[in-house]
């Protein structure tokens, strides 16, 4: 869901946006921030708490998740959601290629005649067709080579768009994200903490990953009602290979996971199993990653493999 926003007249252009953010001589290029938000204001733009659309100010802030994402010298970027350019301006800074996505139409032209970089080039267009699939505009124009993904993302696609582009894009070799808090809590959590899901277990197993800052609402414009958190990720090198649609098995097996595993594999047809150090009274969210690609392992080829959801 996205979060809720600050619905006061705060919230809107045109109205008094210190609500956290730096003074406009802090940012990290020469545009004040009066100038850019003056500069969507004329062009029709209002923030829309539909799109996600909460904005950076802060120059420190700014730099400092470039840094944080510990990007490697001339390894393209995504950028997802890029908003009013802020964060995008920072990473061109780099001089490495930016591929940014934005579904605002607004935002898009603005983007194109406020940063005209060889570096730079931005698609309309939404980085989802649904919830459980990449749309085919974002898969046509991503980097051929290796790649980070990094933004301020929506918080309302951000771990969909996380996982799916963790799973299906191994050419994605990490990533530097400020989502809400409580994701980036979920992508860090173990086997037995009430916050490990199927996205813990894909994350854990293709990669390491780690919170790297938290960040407070009122460093937002608009401020949201939720704590965010930047949140960095590196693929495990080598790719492991890894039996096929085990995420399936993991995301079907979720969805009771307060019921046994052994009445949950039999229920997709697998009954004869046996993983080291899980017996079948143990739940889903005490199976560790490698326990997981193990079961999955057993269960390849003998059972219809369910879709399940986090």
């Amino acid at each position: 869901m996205f979060p809720e926003e600050d619905s006061s007249e705060e919230g809107m252009l045109g109205a008094d946006f210190e609500n956290g953010s730096s003074s406009a001589g802090e940012l990290p290029f020469s545009i004040s921030r009066s100038e850019i938000l003056d500069d969507l204001k004329s062009r029709g733009f209002r923030f829309d708490s539909r799109k996600g659309q909460n904005f950076l100010f802060d120059g420190n802030l700014l730099r400092a998740l470039v840094r944080d994402a510990a990007i490697p010298e001339g390894v393209p970027v995504l950028e997802v959601g890029p908003g009013a350019g802020t964060l995008t301006r920072v990473l061109l800074q780099r001089k490495a290629p930016v591929l940014a996505m934005e579904i605002d139409p607004i935002l898009v032209d603005y983007l194109r005649t406020s940063l005209p970089s060889k570096d730079f080039r931005v698609v309309e267009g939404d980085a989802l067709e649904t919830k459980n699939k990449l749309s085919e505009k974002l898969l046509a124009e991503l980097p051929a080579g290796e790649f980070h993904l990094v933004a301020n993302l929506p918080y309302s696609i951000a771990s969909p768009l996380v996982c799916l582009l963790i799973e299906e894009c191994p050419r994605m070799t990490g990533i530097g994200v400020l989502v809400q808090r409580e994701v980036a809590d979920r992508w860090v959590a173990g086997p037995g903490n009430r916050e490990y899901g199927t996205s813990s277990v894909l994350l854990s197993k293709l990669g390491s990953g780690q919170i790297m800052r938290k960040v407070p609402p009122h460093a937002f414009i608009p401020a949201p009602r939720v704590d965010s958190a930047f949140y960095r990720w590196t693929r495990k090198l080598p790719v492991p290979e890894l039996p096929r649609d085990w995420m399936k098995l993991v995301r079907a097996c979720f969805q009771g996971r307060r019921k046994s595993l052994s009445r949950l594999l039999g229920q997709l047809g697998l009954n004869d199993w046996k993983v080291s150090g899980v017996d079948g009274g143990t739940r889903p969210d005490q199976v560790s990653p490698d326990q997981w690609v193990e079961i999955a392992r057993q269960a390849q080829g003998e059972i219809g493999l369910m879709n399940g959801d986090d």
